[in-house]
């Protein structure tokens, strides 16, 4: 927050437009101090209400104030980025299931076998051109192989 940019009254002001939405988001109703669950790493927080300028006019001491949460907040400031440049805003790709199949395939495609460990009969072995190794799972083999292809390009590029 630029704080050079509000008015002085912005601390009593931003109370203000909170009370008047009884502590509730004016675009999805969600209220101040619900537990919520982040998209990205399934952290926790408290949902913390803001006071946005709806016109994006800090400088206005008269400005029109909405309270919203940070999601609907940035939904707001994002669209009317978008609105003043002239775009439209993009499609919401969504989540996209990755299942083990695929992981496989595109594993394969690249030229990575994985298959059971015959030696121990548990866990997997793995090859991708001179490299070897085994691992625990086909997750824990694709990390493997990808950290020792990592280091031969590096001992390759010590040599050169």
């Amino acid at each position: 927050m630029q704080h050079h940019l509000y008015p002085a009254d912005w601390r009593i002001r931003a109370q203000a437009c909170l009370e008047r939405a009884d502590y509730r988001c004016e675009h999805c109703g969600i209220r101040q101090g619900t537990l919520r669950v982040g998209k990205h790493h399934y952290n926790l927080y408290f949902v913390h209400l803001h006071a946005a300028h709806v016109n994006h006019d800090p400088h206005n001491p008269q400005a029109e104030l909405r309270a919203l949460c940070p999601a609907c907040h940035m939904r707001h400031d994002r669209r009317t980025e978008y609105e003043t440049q002239g775009r439209s805003l993009p499609k919401r790709r969504g989540y996209q299931s990755i299942t083990l199949e695929r992981v496989l395939h595109a594993a394969r495609a690249a030229g990575l076998c994985i298959s059971p460990d015959a030696e121990s009969g548990t866990g997997v072995s793995w090859i991708i051109g001179d490299l070897s190794g085994t691992a625990v799972d086909v997750l824990e083999a694709i990390s493997s192989a990808l950290h020792c292809l990592s280091r031969a390009r590096v001992e390759q590029e010590a040599r050169t």
